[in-house]
């Protein structure tokens, strides 16, 4: 029983923390720390995030994609207002030289990819928009719930064109995520 109990505490505490050579981030550490400990990321996403329907404050977020390489797993760092608030895991990285997108198809693209990796297998879309708003938040999605919540949201509408012989691709992505893919009118070109 101890045992169990130990590999559940080493993986919760997992999500809390990252490891860049011998020294380690955590949770509430200031985005310069996270500079001085693991460098520069490969990615840097931000956007204004609302905190409150009826505020006018906004939050600034950044997702950090840190890519150390095929052999580990991407380490995804989510700061508000320049403190980390979340370490996450996605996948395994890239080749330290795989262009941007080089491996990209109509069959690549699906839910829940980052846009690191989206970027980083079918490179820039033909075009993007972006909005922000809130949406209700659910049970299942937020442990926060309660009746009347709302979540902010930061929502992006990117279209990529594989070519006439197919649709045109339209994702939408929220806070960094794919979250939906639609099929478009038969693409354009050669």
């Amino acid at each position: 029983m101890w045992v169990l109990g130990s590999n559940l505490l080493n993986s919760a505490q997992a999500s809390d923390s990252m490891r860049c050579g011998s020294r380690l981030v955590t949770v509430e550490a200031r985005a310069a720390e996270l500079l001085a400990v693991c460098g520069e990321p490969a990615y840097r996403d931000v956007w204004g995030q609302p905190v409150d329907p009826a505020s006018d404050f906004v939050a600034e977020v950044e997702e950090w994609t840190y890519d150390f390489g095929p052999s580990q797993l991407l380490r995804i760092v989510r700061l508000r207002n320049a403190r980390v608030v979340a370490i996450d895991a996605e996948g395994y990285g890239f080749p330290p030289h795989a262009a941007n997108g080089s491996r990209c198809g109509p069959e690549v693209i699906a839910t829940g990819l980052s846009k690191y990796r989206l970027l980083k297998l079918c490179g820039a879309p033909l075009t993007r928009s972006v909005q922000s708003g809130f949406r209700a938040a659910y049970p299942s999605i937020d442990p926060r719930y309660r009746p009347g919540l709302y979540s902010a949201v930061f929502r992006e509408e990117w279209v990529y064109d594989f070519g006439p012989r197919y649709f045109m691709r339209v994702l939408t992505i929220e806070n960094g995520r794919v979250v939906a893919v639609e099929n478009s009118a038969r693409g354009s070109g050669p």
